[in-house]
């Protein structure tokens, strides 16, 4: 029990090393006692540098302990924004309903960076309690919390969203269109096609990718036009992103347009995806 003892301690001051390895290899370890560790981890979170806070609470987010709960939301409440982050990602990880009252709680909190990750850890929950206050959420005066609040209910699912939803489209901020875009197409309510549609020649990027992408979550064959014309779009990524709508739109108009791509695209992730695609339709 002594030589246990002693792992243990050597363990924890391995945790608040400088050294990155001794950190990763120390949490690892750490893990590996799964829960008899936790009631020491949780000890050490308050009198511990942010870098080991930070280590702490990754580590109780990979041994998925329901002991660590409670802990984790006050950790959410941390001074440093990145581990609040990974407080977040280890409750929604560790998945206890018990969370999501408190979580809720913070969507009112003063500082942003709280109300942010109680958003995010809402989301990966996924539990249904969260969806009238995160739509609240996108009524935020700050875009990175409008972006996680929206990123929160695309993975709930919840229609309620949508008619909130819709006018993000036109967001100024460029990570709220984005995670908009993607959130309509994980909800999957056909409604959403019209604004969709209007928001896919949209300049960012990744907005253009994930509207495509949730076009083909949608499967609509009223987008079938707009996705054959990201077939030609400037970036590579969005026109792999319209190869795979294609397919999982299934309309054998689709082919020749498809095997043009295969054939002439000058990238070659989405020539390869146009194949898998043309083989989908039965090509």
């Amino acid at each position: 029990m002594e030589t246990t003892r002693n792992e243990i301690r050597d363990l924890m001051i391995d945790l608040a090393s400088d050294d990155s390895d001794k950190r990763q290899s120390a949490a690892v370890q750490l893990i590996e006692r799964g829960d008899a560790i936790v009631p020491t981890l949780i000890a050490a979170m308050d009198d511990a540098t942010p870098q080991t806070r930070y280590m702490i609470a990754w580590t109780l987010g990979e041994i998925g302990s329901p002991d660590a709960v409670m802990p984790l939301v006050e950790l959410l409440h941390d001074r440093e924004s990145r581990i609040q982050d990974w407080a977040a990602r280890a409750l929604g990880e560790i998945g206890d309903e018990r969370a999501v009252a408190p979580l809720i709680a913070s969507l009112k909190d003063e500082d942003l960076a709280i109300r942010r990750n109680a958003a995010a850890a809402l989301g990966w929950l996924g539990d249904e309690r969260a969806v009238e206050p995160l739509i609240d959420l996108l009524k935020d005066d700050v875009a990175t919390v409008i972006g996680s609040a929206a990123a929160a209910l695309g993975l709930i699912g919840d229609k309620r969203a949508v008619p909130t939803m819709l006018p993000l489209l036109k967001h100024d901020d460029l990570w709220v269109r984005i995670r908009t875009a993607k959130a309509l197409g994980q909800i999957g309510d056909f409604h959403t096609t019209e604004a969709l549609l209007d928001a896919s020649d949209d300049k960012g990027e990744w907005v253009r990718y994930n509207v495509v992408w949730s076009l083909g979550q949608l499967s609509d064959g009223r987008a079938y036009y707009t996705i054959v014309q990201h077939l030609e779009d400037e970036s590579a990524n969005v026109r792999r992103s319209a190869v795979e709508a294609l397919a999982k739109l299934g309309d054998p108009r689709a082919v020749e347009p498809l095997d043009e791509t295969m054939r002439h695209d000058t990238d070659a992730t989405v020539r390869h995806a146009a194949y898998t695609a043309l083989k989908a339709l039965g090509e």
